[in-house]
């Protein structure tokens, strides 16, 4: 198995190296879904792959952010250059990069990212016939799982074996984005997950009532390790093995990439000698980062040890509590915060540290530059002294007097050296400039009907004033879009719905197929406005129930399907010589993640009649977007008459996660550090957190209508639906203002 090492500054890919890693990733400027403080040049790049190429390991590039309208011909430059430079694979998220890159770049190999959700056997088959070499699986799949999808498929398997782990699916978290503008799929995570939170007392539902003190950190995932299970790994077909950690130090790259070699090394030796290795192996991973680890969901599909409710996943080695603090403001008009502790453990300049505020769930992460024993400057502090440190940051205007919290060290290694060290490799490692093919850039923007200036709206979100939205409703709109509408169920048909429904669409759930088949009579008349809709996540053991499923209500006369997942058209197979085109409708939910005309012209070429635009947009984004895609789809071309929708009502998961804890209690509400509400479910085995606010766009119902959209979604499945359809229908009437809502990235900039 291939042993696949992050790196996110030079020190690190060094490291790599030098530790034994057969291969390294590293994130191409300005679209890799990691922020971090400085991109690699693609000079620095090609110095890159001819370093490692010359030391036979491979070089893969992550472009696995989505990519925003504006940003398209930066792309497209990226690949040019990239094409030059010839890494071994290019990493992808955005269905709209795979589809150029297949096209315009065939020399690029393509290795399908983890953000694309690849949790099944379909998933695996189908990105591989889209031309992907090799898949990266979901983080939450069992070591049989991945057994199961290497034996159904061709797939190139690699998995995550060590680092951080996200709660949500990765591609399907929309907590960070809709409730911070800045979007997890584009590299920005505020890591929503890692905060504390309340269980509110029963019964009590308003802001601020009945709060618990006992809070609890219900989503903050441990590490993953998965060292002791690579023989396990190798028998199920993986290929690689991939570390986590590309904002790690170099000292954590260099002790995790030799831990991992060595047990890799070791694991055809006698059982006594790999133990011994093994043990070795953990001294080092002790000494990478001193964070609680677990096997996450290699070994079952409920882990015991995934969460520890008392401390945050990511807190790392407790330093200790914090004994005083005071906030003051340099000469340079800075703020600084010096710390007393007593010392639980070893410290030293260079570590990577984390002050949790245990009062608001606030963390401050810095590197530790300024340490004082006895008054006096320490390279390092020793358990049991008391120390000093210094650090610039905020409280953000609240006192420290009564400040309660402790520090943590969560990376250790000469952070401070590794960034000088840095510095100066630039100039080493620089090599020769990389410039696009500015005219094959332009002709592939051309075929796009991509024009630069072009597609944007007539109302900015960004102008003072501008854009505030008309008053909804269905009477003075100056075009009546289509509404299609989502129920809980069959039953649910015949309730009063605010709009009148050109579609309406239905989970594809057992309960529902059980209602069915007892209302199949009564609920015949709207059987041809009808829509299945297949979740983002199908587990391995439910894909022969869901194709069943679809075999009978195919027979039964339903044609029409929205697919939670870009590859969902694969279970659809069983209808040969080109009969599902003709006979069936298929339709992309929001969790295709298309947020560009790329994207768009990816989702028709596919074969999809229509599709929700990415829930994260803004308005500028999805104006330009559908400009662009609609003057190609004038030219009559078939794949590119796909509709073009968007959710404009509902409320949508937030976290869409495979982990259903004991520590939960779905009864009841949990709220966060700031006083937000949210609801938890687990359903059809997926546990889902979602915010009691609404999410909304009606405001702008009529601003909708002029950017060229082709219908607008009510989802009501997200709580009781006499609730939802009555607030729908409030915002609809214009009493929106009353209602507080969550409009997302709508009105502002997606970051």
């Amino acid at each position: 198995m291939e042993l696949l090492a992050p790196a996110g500054s030079f020190p690190a890919f060094e490291a790599a190296l030098e530790a034994g890693a057969d291969a390294v990733y590293v994130g191409v400027p300005g679209f890799n879904a990691r922020a971090l403080s400085r991109d690699f040049t693609f000079a620095e790049i090609d110095s890159m792959i001819r370093q490692a190429h010359g030391q036979g390991v491979k070089l893969y590039i992550a472009m696995n952010s989505l990519v925003k309208e504006s940003e398209l011909p930066a792309a497209l430059n990226a690949l040019s250059c990239l094409e030059q430079l010839r890494p071994d694979a290019l990493i992808v998220q955005d269905l709209g990069l795979l589809y150029i890159a297949r096209t315009w770049f065939p020399s690029l190999s393509l290795h399908a990212s983890t953000l694309l959700s690849i949790h099944n056997s379909t998933a695996a088959r189908e990105l591989t016939s889209l031309g992907v070499e090799r898949v990266v699986l979901a983080r939450e799949l069992t070591i049989d799982e991945m057994a199961e999808i290497h034996q159904k498929t061709d797939a190139e398997i690699e998995v995550f074996i060590h680092g951080a782990m996200c709660f949500s699916y990765s591609g399907l978290c929309m907590f960070s984005s809709l409730h911070g503008g800045k979007s997890s799929l584009r590299g920005q995570c505020v890591q929503p997950c890692r905060r504390h939170y309340s269980w509110q007392a029963p019964g009590k539902t308003r802001r601020g009532e009945g709060r618990q003190q006992d809070t609890k950190y219900l989503f903050s995932m441990n590490d993953l390790c998965g060292v002791d299970f690579l023989p396990a790994l190798r028998d199920a077909g993986v290929s690689c093995l991939k570390i986590e950690g590309r904002m790690k130090s170099a000292r954590y790259v260099a002790n995790t990439v030799a831990a991992y070699r060595m047990a890799l090394d070791s694991m055809d030796e006698p059982i006594d000698e790999q133990n011994r290795i093994l043990s070795e192996a953990h001294t080092l991973l002790d000494e990478a980062m001193a964070r609680k680890r677990s096997s996450g969901f290699l070994l079952a599909a409920r882990p015991t040890g995934a969460i520890t409710p008392q401390q945050s996943g990511n807190s790392g080695q407790l330093l200790g509590r914090v004994q005083g603090l005071q906030q003051e403001r340099t000469r340079d008009g800075k703020n600084r915060l010096t710390l007393q502790i007593r010392l639980e453990a070893q410290v030293g300049e260079g570590d990577r540290l984390r002050l949790h505020n245990e009062k608001t769930g606030e963390r401050i992460s810095f590197t530790l530059r300024f340490l004082q024993v006895g008054g006096r400057r320490r390279k390092v502090g020793r358990p049991g002294q008391n120390v000093q440190l210094s650090v610039g940051a905020d409280l953000k205007g609240r006192s420290g007097r009564n400040f309660r919290g402790s520090l943590f060290k969560v990376d250790v290694g000469s952070r401070i050296i590794a960034e000088r060290t840095g510095r100066k490799r630039t100039k080493k490692l620089s090599g020769r400039k990389i410039f696009a093919d500015k005219r094959k850039v332009e002709e592939i923007l051309h075929h796009l009907s991509w024009k630069r200036g072009d597609g944007k709206p007539k109302h900015s979100a960004r102008k003072k004033g501008a854009f505030e939205g008309r008053q909804a409703g269905r009477r003075g709109s100056r075009k009546e879009l289509p509404w299609w509408v989502a129920v809980p169920g069959p039953a649910d048909l015949r309730q009063r719905l605010p709009v009148r429904a050109a579609r309406i669409l239905l989970p594809l759930t057992r309960d529902n197929m059980r209602s069915l088949g007892q209302l199949a009579v009564k609920i015949k008349k709207y059987r041809g406005r009808i829509i299945w809709r297949l979740p983002a996540v199908i587990q391995e053991a439910d894909l022969d129930w869901y194709e069943k499923q679809i075999r009978k209500l195919v027979t039964s006369g339903y044609s029409r399907f929205e697919l939670g997942h870009c590859s969902q058209y694969g279970l659809f197979t069983f209808l040969q010589d080109g009969k599902r085109e003709q006979r069936l409708e298929l339709y992309g939910h929001y969790s295709l993640n298309l947020l560009n005309s790329a994207a768009l012209h990816a989702a028709g070429h596919l074969g999809f009649q229509g599709a929700l635009f990415s829930l994260e947009t803004e308005s500028e984004n999805l104006s330009a977007a559908i400009s662009h895609f609609k003057r190609q789809r004038g030219r009559g071309r078939p794949q590119q008459r796909m509709k073009v929708g968007l959710y404009v009502y509902g409320r949508p998961p937030l976290f869409t996660a495979r982990l259903d804890s004991e520590q939960y209690d779905y009864r009841r509400r949990i709220v966060s550090p700031k006083d937000e509400q949210y609801t938890l479910e687990h359903k059809d085995g997926l546990t889902m957190a979602r915010s009691t606010l609404p999410f909304s766009l009606l405001r702008w119902q009529q601003d909708l209508s002029t950017m060229g959209l082709d219908y607008l979604l009510l989802d009501l499945t997200g709580g009781p639906i006499r609730q939802e359809a009555a607030a729908a229908s409030a915002l609809l009437a214009g009493g929106g203002k009353r209602i507080p809502v969550l409009s997302g990235n709508f009105q502002g900039i997606l970051v």
